[in-house]
C-alpha cells in the first residue's frame, strides 16, 4: 500500500481549518440554568459526533446506534432509472442482469472518552456492523424478438460474469448479507475557544483499518458497499462549533474522511468524505430538549476494483455506482436524568430524512437514517 493525501481531501480540510480560523464567538449569554444540575442540550443531535469535551479527570461510556435504509426507485443522478436503462448502462462495459431493492445496515458504537485536561478529550470508538441487501432480477421493456436478440448480446458478459462468481445464478429475488466488526475511530478533541455562551473544537480523529474488506460469497467478492470497513487508514478531521442563549442551542460541524493509503488490501480505495451540517434547538425543560438539523454529504466514487474473483452483474458491482452527493433533514430528541441514581445518563434520538440526492452512476434511493444513543460520565 502506498500513502497519499487525495486532492479530493483538500476542500474538506480547507473547510475545517478555515471555519476554525474564522469562527467569532456570538453574542450569546451563558445560560441561566448552569449549577442546576444537567441540561439535555449541552450535547448535539445523536447524529452528530466528536460535538463535546468533558471536564479534566472525567470519564464517559456511552453507545451508539444507526440504522440506514434504502429502498424504492434506482437513481441515475436524481432521476428515476428504468430496468431497461440499468440493463444498458449500470454494468459498463458488462450487462446488468440484477438490481438491489432494498437495503439495511446497522452499525452499533462504543464510545469511550477520558479528559486528562480541560482542554483535551481522548476517544476511542470500536463499531460492529451487518448489512443485508436484497436483488431482483431486471426486466427488459423490449419486444420478444428484440429481447432474444438482447439476450444473445448479453450471453458473453454473462458467461463472463458468471465466470467472476456473479449473481446470474440467481434467477429470481434474493438475500443476502454481511456482519462482523468494523473499522475503529480514536484520537483527540482540543478545544480551540471556550466562554459564555460559545465553545469551538478541533477533533484530528483517525480510523483504524479494523473491518475487513475481503468478504466473499460463493468464492467472489460481495459488493463493495458490504464490506465492513474502509481497508485503509484513514484520517477522520472535523471542527465543531456551539453557541447557547437560555433555552436556545445552536451548532455547526464541518467534518472530512480522507482516505491515507491509494488501495487496501482487497485493491480498492473509498471515495473521500465532506460532511457539512448544523443545527439549532430549543429546551422546554432542563432534561428535554428538541433538535432540528440540516445535513449535506458528499462522497466520491471508489477508486481501483477488486483484485480477486468479483461480479459485474448488478450495479453495486461496479465502482463508478458509488458516491454523490447528498441533503438530509434531522429531526431529534435530547434527554438527560436530572437526578437521583442515574443523573446524568442522556439518551438521545434523531430522525435523517433524504430530502434531495444526486448519486454518481447508478444507485438505490435512500429511505433514511435513525440514530440513537446513550451515555454516561463519571
Amino acid at each position: 500500500m502506498h500513502s497519499i493525501f487525495s486532492r479530493a481531501a483538500i476542500p474538506a480540510l480547507t473547510l475545517c481549518l478555515g471555519a476554525a480560523l474564522t469562527a467569532v464567538p456570538g453574542v450569546s449569554k451563558a445560560d441561566s440554568d448552569h449549577g442546576t444540575g444537567p441540561l439535555a442540550d449541552t450535547h448535539a443531535p445523536a447524529g452528530v459526533m466528536f460535538d463535546h469535551m468533558h471536564k479534566a479527570g472525567e470519564f464517559m461510556i456511552g453507545f451508539r446506534y444507526a440504522y440506514t435504509s434504502a429502498g424504492g426507485d434506482m437513481l441515475h443522478g436524481s432521476d428515476k432509472a428504468s430496468d431497461q436503462e440499468i440493463i444498458d448502462k449500470g454494468c459498463k462495459p458488462h450487462t446488468c442482469s440484477m438490481t438491489p431493492s432494498d437495503m439495511a445496515m446497522n452499525m452499533y458504537m462504543l464510545d469511550i472518552m477520558y479528559a486528562p485536561t480541560d482542554w483535551v478529550t481522548l476517544m476511542v470508538m470500536p463499531m460492529y456492523m451487518s448489512h443485508d441487501m436484497t436483488m431482483r432480477p431486471l426486466k427488459s421493456s423490449m419486444s420478444a424478438m428484440g429481447h432474444m436478440e438482447h439476450m444473445e448480446h448479453m450471453e458473453m458478459p454473462m458467461d463472463d460474469t458468471m465466470g467472476h462468481g456473479a449473481h446470474g445464478g440467481h434467477m429470481g429475488s434474493h438475500s443476502h448479507g454481511t456482519d462482523g466488526w468494523g473499522d475503529t475511530i480514536f484520537g483527540p478533541e482540543l478545544k480551540i475557544a471556550d466562554g459564555p455562551g460559545y465553545h469551538l473544537q478541533f477533533a484530528p480523529m483517525f480510523s483504524a483499518p479494523t473491518g475487513n474488506v475481503d468478504y466473499k460469497m460463493n468464492g467472489a467478492f460481495t459488493h463493495y458497499m458490504m464490506q465492513l470497513g474502509s481497508g485503509t487508514w484513514d484520517f477522520v478531521p472535523s471542527i465543531t462549533y456551539t453557541g447557547r442563549a437560555d433555552r436556545l442551542t445552536w451548532g455547526a460541524q464541518v467534518l472530512g474522511v480522507v482516505r491515507l493509503e491509494e488501495e487496501n488490501d482487497s485493491g480498492y480505495q473509498f471515495g473521500d468524505v465532506f460532511q457539512a451540517t448544523g443545527w439549532g434547538s430549543y429546551r422546554f425543560a432542563n432534561w428535554i430538549s428538541a433538535s432540528i438539523r440540516g445535513l449535506y454529504t458528499e462522497q466520491g466514487k471508489i477508486e481501483g476494483h477488486y483484485n480477486g474473483p468479483h461480479n459485474h452483474s448488478s450495479p453495486p458491482d461496479l465502482q463508478f455506482n458509488y458516491g454523490g452527493r447528498f441533503w438530509d433533514i434531522g429531526f431529534g430528541i435530547n434527554t438527560v436524568v436530572p437526578s437521583g441514581t442515574f443523573k446524568g445518563l442522556r439518551l438521545s434520538a434523531e430522525w435523517l430524512q433524504p430530502i434531495g440526492e444526486d448519486v454518481n452512476g447508478y444507485q438505490l434511493e435512500r429511505d433514511g437514517t435513525l440514530w440513537a444513543s446513550a451515555g454516561i460520565a463519571f
